[in-house]
């Protein structure tokens, strides 16, 4: 996404002329690029949207659920979509006169944005994947491994499945089973 941005800025910054009036009276797009660059910003700009589409649009609502306890998680939740509401009404808010101001050089605030988001990513956010959800919980406790070294799966779900089987491979879970409560096996 911030490759995006950097190509957008840079063919906004290069190419674009100034149109303080506003193009065909858009006060809002102060900005006019034609040709090959003005495809470019088209172009990289469908690029940005698909890859937001797929990655980050979902991945920050699936993490979100992931990292709220069973307790917290749907106060958490409402938080998340709160903030995500508040963020994006500024930015909308925020976009308008900043291109009015600082033209095509937005997109390169973008790009530093995207940057500084990815590094805060990977320091922060602890991989998740095939983890129950009392093993992410335990990502987040103080002392825990820091978010850059853990790893996807790992869990210690695979091994209790794992010892299960190996249990029923040697008929030691039909024993099991015959004795839980509820379990009506009758006997030869």
């Amino acid at each position: 996404m911030g490759a995006c941005h950097l190509v957008v800025g840079a063919m906004l910054t290069a190419y674009g002329k100034d149109v303080p009036g506003g193009v065909e009276g858009n006060a809002n797009v102060v900005i006019q690029v034609t040709g090959s660059p003005a495809y470019t910003v088209i172009a990289f700009s469908y690029l940005l949207i698909i890859v937001y589409a797929l990655t980050l649009a979902p991945v920050a609502w699936i993490y979100a659920a992931e990292v709220w306890s069973t307790g917290t998680r749907a106060t958490g939740m409402g938080l998340a979509a709160e903030a995500n509401w508040i963020f994006n009404f500024a930015l909308g808010l925020f976009t308008p006169p900043a291109f009015v101001n600082i033209k095509g050089g937005i997109f390169f605030v973008f790009f530093v944005l995207c940057i500084l988001s990815a590094i805060q990513s990977f320091l922060s956010y602890p991989e998740t994947c095939g983890k129950t959800i009392e093993e992410v919980e335990q990502l987040f406790v103080k002392g825990a491994l820091p978010a850059w070294k853990t790893k996807k799966g790992g869990s210690r779900l695979e091994s209790e499945i794992a010892a299960v089987q190996e249990a029923k491979d040697k008929g030691k879970l039909d024993l099991l089973e015959r004795e839980l409560p509820g379990n009506h096996v009758e006997k030869a």
